[in-house]
C-alpha cells in the first residue's frame, strides 16, 4: 500500500493583509483580551490566571499583551506526530502540512447509499478506509459518533478502536475531565509513560464558545492534554454573522483573542507543550440560521488566519471538505473547494475534515469520501510545486518527438505520469452509459470498497497484549 508522507510546501502562501494590516489585527485581538475580557469558565483555570498576573473578575479575564507574548514565546513553531508505526510519524508545522479526516458526524450515507445513524462498526469501517487512503495522515477521533454506544462509554472504543484499525497517528477525546484521563491512559498502555510524557502521540479538538468563553469542560482537559505535552488544536466555533461581528477584518481580531487566550493558558499549565491556533469558521444563513460553507468572508477570514499564525509563530488547523449539501452533488463541491483552497493557499499546517462531510459535518457520505480522497492527492501534489529537475531529459524527448508527434511512447512519460483521479469518468458519454452511467457518489463507493478489500489483505500489527490490555 502507498503512504504519502507529510507533505512539504514548496509553494508561496496566498497574503491578504500586507504587514501594517497584520499588526493591526493583532493591535485589536490584544486591545479586546485587555479591556473587553475573556471568560475562562473554571475556577481552577480563573485562579490560574489570576496567580500568572492577569486581572481577574469571577470568570472574567482580562490578559496584558505582555503576558500573552511571553507565555506563547514557548510555543514550539515545530513538532513531530509520532504513530505507533513509527514509518507513519509525521512533521506539524514550518512548511510541513497534514491532512486529516472528518469528525463527529452521526449520520451515515453507506456503501449502498443509504442514509442512517452511524455505529461503531461504522466507525471502524472508516477509519480502515483511512488507514490504506495515501493523502490521511492520521486517524482522526470519532470518525463518526457511534450512536448504538452509551455516551460515557464512547470515548473508549473510539480510542481502542484506532489503535487496533491503524498504525497511523490517533486522536484522543476532550468532551470531559474523565474522557481526556481515559483517552491518555490508553496512549499510555501503547507507547509507555515516558515516551508520551516526552513526545505527541494525541492531537485533540478544543473548542471555544464564540463569542469569548472559555467553558468548563474544554479546560478541564486542556489542562489534562497540556500537562501531558500532548498537542492542542485550540479553535472557536465560529458562525461568522452570528457568533462574530458582520465583518472580516473584526470577527477574524476576535478569533485571533479567542485563540491566543487559550494558547497562552496552555503554556501556563506546561511551557512548551505543543498548540495550535485553530479556526473552524462557517457562515450562517441569514434566513433560518443554519451554517454554511463556500462563503467567500469566511474564505477572507481563513487567509488572514493564516497570515497571523505565521506572525505569532504558531503552527495552525482549520477544516477543509464540508458541506451543507444533502448529496454528493455540485454544491457538495463548490462548497468544499471554497474550504480547502483557502486552507492550501492560506499556508495551514494540519487539515481537518477531509473526507466526506455533508449536511453541515451531521453525515459522511461514503462517495462524497472517496471523492474528496482524489481531490486531497491533487492538493497534495500541487503543494509539491514544480522544480527543474530532469529539465534537460524531457525537454530531450521533446526533440525526439519532434513537431507533430506525441509522447505516449515515451519512457519518461512512462516513467512520471501525472496524477490520474481514479473517480473522475473522463470517458466518451457513449462509454459512461455502456458502463452504467454511474454518477460520482457510486463511483466513490466503489472506490471506498476496493480501498476497504486492501486493508483486509494487509491489516496493520499489534501486540496481543497491548491489545488485552486496552480491552
Amino acid at each position: 500500500m502507498i503512504y504519502l508522507p507529510t507533505a512539504v510546501r514548496n509553494i508561496p502562501t496566498y497574503e491578504v493583509l500586507a504587514q501594517d494590516g497584520v499588526e493591526a489585527i493583532d493591535d485589536h485581538a490584544m486591545n479586546i483580551l485587555e479591556t473587553i475580557g475573556i471568560e475562562f469558565r473554571d475556577d481552577a483555570s480563573a485562579a490560574i490566571w489570576r496567580q500568572a498576573g492577569a486581572e481577574v473578575t469571577g470568570h472574567r479575564v482580562r490578559i496584558a499583551r505582555e503576558l500573552i507574548r511571553k507565555l506563547i514565546a514557548t510555543v514550539p513553531g515545530e513538532f513531530d506526530y509520532h504513530a505507533r508505526n513509527s514509518d507513519r510519524t509525521v512533521r506539524v508545522g514550518g512548511r510541513n502540512m497534514i491532512f486529516g479526516p472528518a469528525n463527529g458526524s452521526p449520520y451515515l450515507i453507506d456503501l449502498d447509499g443509504v442514509r442512517r445513524q452511524a455505529t461503531a462498526e461504522d466507525m471502524r469501517t472508516l477509519m480502515k478506509l483511512h488507514h490504506v487512503n495515501p493523502v490521511i495522515h492520521y486517524n482522526g477521533g470519532y470518525t463518526l459518533e457511534p450512536m448504538d454506544v452509551p455516551v460515557p462509554h464512547r470515548h473508549l472504543h473510539m480510542v481502542e478502536s484506532s489503535f487496533l484499525t491503524t498504525d497511523k497517528p490517533i486522536m484522543g477525546s476532550s468532551q470531559s475531565e474523565f474522557q481526556a484521563q481515559d483517552s491518555l491512559d490508553m496512549a499510555k498502555i501503547v507507547f509507555g509513560e515516558k515516551f508520551v510524557d516526552e513526545n505527541v502521540v494525541m492531537t485533540t479538538f478544543l473548542n471555544c464558545n464564540s463569542p469569548l468563553v472559555w467553558d468548563q469542560t474544554q479546560l478541564e482537559s486542556l489542562r489534562l492534554y497540556a500537562a501531558h505535552n500532548q498537542a492542542l488544536l485550540l479553535s472557536p466555533f465560529v458562525l461568522y454573522g452570528a457568533s462574530t461581528p458582520v465583518h472580516v477584518l473584526a470577527a477574524t481580531a476576535q478569533i485571533v483573542a479567542e485563540v491566543i487566550a487559550g494558547v497562552a493558558f496552555s503554556q501556563i499549565i506546561r511551557p512548551g507543550c505543543r498548540a495550535l491556533m485553530g479556526v473552524a469558521p462557517m457562515g450562517v444563513y441569514m434566513k433560518s440560521g443554519s451554517p454554511t460553507f463556500g462563503s467567500p468572508e469566511v474564505a477572507l477570514a481563513m487567509f488572514i488566519f493564516g497570515q497571523m499564525a505565521r506572525f505569532y509563530g504558531i503552527p495552525w488547523r482549520t477544516n477543509g471538505a464540508k458541506s451543507g449539501s444533502k448529496g454528493d452533488d455540485l454544491y457538495a463541491g463548490y462548497d468544499s473547494i471554497l474550504k480547502v483552497y483557502p486552507a492550501i493557499l492560506g499556508g495551514c499546517n494540519l487539515l481537518t475534515h477531509c473526507g466526506g462531510t455533508i449536511e453541515g459535518s451531521l453525515c459522511i457520505s461514503m462517495g462524497k469520501l472517496g471523492a474528496d480522497s482524489q481531490q486531497m492527492q491533487n492538493f497534495y501534489t500541487m503543494l509539491k510545486g514544480v522544480d527543474w529537475v530532469d529539465m534537460d531529459t524531457a525537454l530531450a524527448s521533446l526533440a525526439k518527438v519532434g513537431p507533430g508527434g506525441h509522447f505516449f511512447d515515451e519512457d519518461y512519460t512512462r516513467e512520471n505520469l501525472p496524477f490520474l483521479d481514479e473517480i473522475q469518468d473522463n470517458e466518451r458519454f457513449e462509454s459512461w452509459v455502456a458502463t452504467g452511467s454511474k454518477d460520482a457518489g457510486t463511483r466513490g463507493r466503489e472506490w471506498c470498497r476496493k480501498m476497504l478489500s486492501k486493508y483486509e489483505e494487509e491489516p496493520p500489527a499489534l501486540e496481543t497484549s497491548i491489545r488485552e490490555a486496552l480491552r
